[in-house]
């Protein structure tokens, strides 16, 4: 869930240094304590989730933090009686000044394995099945410089710690990730925008777990052909090591990555067809995708539909679908479907279907209801994996009785299967009244 938003050092600094919004400017903070009766797996608990919110900014800078840590009382697997259900906290500060930008965050998320789901907007993990938690600490820093003049670049390092909690599977091990990035910008013409790129990671695995190293340099272009038309191609020299430490064997892959992809702009929306190889140590994968892209004022729409092949195996047909839409002044829609190849840090590779979707409506002034589904799907093909399935619905309701107080009301369910026979299931049905303390106002 975690690794990927910060472990992918390119999709980190794009946009930061654009102004912000009058209404990011006004400081915020919020803090909201609940009291919950819930009914888990027949089990009756007492739930307080406490939430902050804080979030300030001028024109140059802004500042954020969002923190979740939900009390519970009466949970038959707390000793005592007490615990501390899912949480997470997030942290970040972005500076602008002028061409340049500098970025911080950090996250923290810890939940049940098979709650997993409900946070999870990624799908570069593979469906796992375990009774235990997993607590993941990621922490990320950014530089960006030059983004509209003819040198300019792009600097990132990141840091993730991942633990597991309580589990029994062994291949479940805790690792510390470390992650650099950079790139180099150079505009020798109006039409070409150049780059130089460079990347490094590196994760230590404990006990059984799986140690890998990852280098990749390699040069870039983007190319206005036409006024229709843009190009992007980029080459690189990537090599990859990973160490068992259970049995101490280790394997290795050297060669060459490549990319390219060109964008045919319509007035209607953009085509795209990219195609890509990169070696890994399971093979080499080659990935073939077309795409298209929508934007209106009531709804906006991306899809994409390709072919990915793991050296020496079959065609895996790999698909991309987001859509959103104001179907009225009172509700909205949203939908995703993402199909396509992954590699996890221990070199598993996997086939990985997420599917999320989601309905709000505001019923009258003071009630709205939502509704969410959520999909993912493992097929692993190389590794020790077990193919895994999870499938998550969550329906709520809540009415305001006055400005700051709260009722609200919903359940949520969790089915999920390996392909070994192992389940998990998880219900939950609750109801509460909730008060909010706004500050900074």
């Amino acid at each position: 869930m975690l690794s990927a938003a910060l472990l992918t050092g390119a999709t980190f600094l794009p946009g930061m240094a654009k102004a912000q919004d009058d209404s990011d400017l006004a400081p915020q903070a919020q803090l909201s304590v609940s009291q919950q009766l819930s009914l888990d797996n027949g089990d009756l608990i007492g739930r307080i989730p406490l939430d902050l919110s804080l979030r300030t900014g001028t024109r140059s800078e802004v500042f954020g933090m969002t923190a979740s840590v939900p009390l519970r009382l009466g949970d038959p697997d707390d000793e005592d009686d007490f615990g501390i259900g899912d949480r997470q906290a997030e942290l970040f500060y972005r500076r602008f000044a002028r061409q340049s930008s500098i970025e911080l965050q950090g996250r923290y998320v810890e939940a049940d394995l098979d709650r997993l789901i409900f946070f999870d907007e990624l799908v570069d993990d593979i469906v796992t099945l375990d009774g235990g938690r997993r607590a993941d600490t990621g922490l990320r820093a950014g530089y960006a410089f030059g983004s509209q003049s003819k040198l300019g670049g792009e600097f990132n390092l990141g840091y993730l710690d991942r633990r597991y909690i309580d589990t029994t599977d062994p291949d479940l091990t805790d690792s510390q990730t470390i992650d650099g990035a950079a790139t180099i910008f150079l505009e020798p013409t109006p039409l070409i925008r150049a780059r130089i790129l460079g990347s490094a990671l590196e994760t230590e695995s404990e006990g059984t777990g799986t140690d890998t190293r990852r280098h990749r340099a390699g040069v870039g272009a983007s190319i206005q052909a036409n006024r229709r038309i843009n190009l992007d191609l980029e080459l690189a020299q990537s090599s990859i090591r990973r160490e068992d430490g259970d049995t101490g064997l280790v394997d290795e892959s050297d060669g060459l990555s490549w990319s390219g992809t060109a964008t045919y702009l319509r007035p209607l929306g953009d085509y795209t067809l990219t195609v890509s190889s990169d070696p890994g140590t399971e093979g080499r994968r080659d990935r073939l995708k077309f795409g298209h892209s929508l934007e209106r004022p009531t709804y906006t729409l991306s899809l994409s539909a390709g072919v990915t092949r793991l050296d020496g195996g079959d065609l895996d047909p790999t698909v991309q679908f987001a859509y959103s839409r104001e179907l009225d002044r009172l509700s909205r829609a949203q939908l995703s479907l993402q199909r396509d190849a992954i590699s996890d840090l221990d070199g598993n590779e996997a086939i990985n279907t997420s599917l999320r979707g989601s309905y709000n409506r505001q019923l009258d002034e003071r009630s709205s209801v939502g509704i969410s589904l959520f999909f993912r799907k493992s097929e692993v093909q190389r590794g020790d994996r077990q193919d895994a399935r999870s499938v998550a619905l969550d329906i709520s309701y809540s009415r305001t009785i006055r400005q700051d107080i709260s009722v609200s009301a919903g359940v949520n369910v969790v089915r999920s299967r390996e392909s070994d026979g192992l389940r998990d299931d998880d219900d939950r049905i609750y109801v509460g009244l909730g008060r909010s303390f706004n500050f900074l106002r």
